[in-house]
C-alpha cells in the first residue's frame, strides 16, 4: 500500500525501529476546515492523519510521532499549500491528550469500512 511506504520512511528516524501506519482509517475529522483520515500505527503510540477523498489537500499526511515521551508533528505531500497549512496550524494546537485520545480511538475499534 502506498500510504504505508510512505509512512515507513517518514516514521522512523536513523536509530528508530521502523513504523507503519496502514491501519484504517478509523475516523474523519476536520482539520482546517477540510476533512482528514486517522490512520492507526504499528508502535500504537503514533498516528497519521491523511487527506480524506475530495479533500483539495491530497496527496498528504501529517503524523504525531511519539519520540522520548512527547509527540512530534511532521507532514509531506504534494497537496495544495493553502490547504494543508490551515490544516498544520489546526494540528500543532493540540495537546499531548488531544493526541492520545485520538491514538486511542485507533485502538479500541476495527476500521471504518470502505466507503
Amino acid at each position: 500500500m502506498p500510504l504505508a511506504a510512505s509512512l515507513d520512511a517518514a516514521a522512523q528516524g536513523p536509530s528508530e525501529p521502523r513504523i507503519t501506519c496502514d491501519r484504517g482509517p478509523f475516523d474523519t475529522k476536520t482539520y482546517g476546515r477540510t476533512a482528514w483520515d486517522l490512520y492507526g500505527c504499528s508502535d500504537n503510540r503514533s498516528i497519521a492523519i491523511v487527506t480524506a477523498r475530495g479533500n483539495p489537500g491530497a496527496p498528504f499526511y501529517f503524523l504525531f510521532a511519539e519520540r522520548n515521551g512527547q509527540y512530534q508533528l511532521s507532514g509531506e505531500g504534494t497537496g495544495l499549500p493553502e490547504v494543508t497549512r490551515q490544516a498544520y496550524d489546526d494540528l500543532r494546537r493540540l495537546s499531548d491528550q488531544d493526541i492520545q485520545a485520538l491514538v486511542k480511538q485507533t485502538q479500541k475499534v476495527g476500521p471504518r469500512p470502505s466507503q
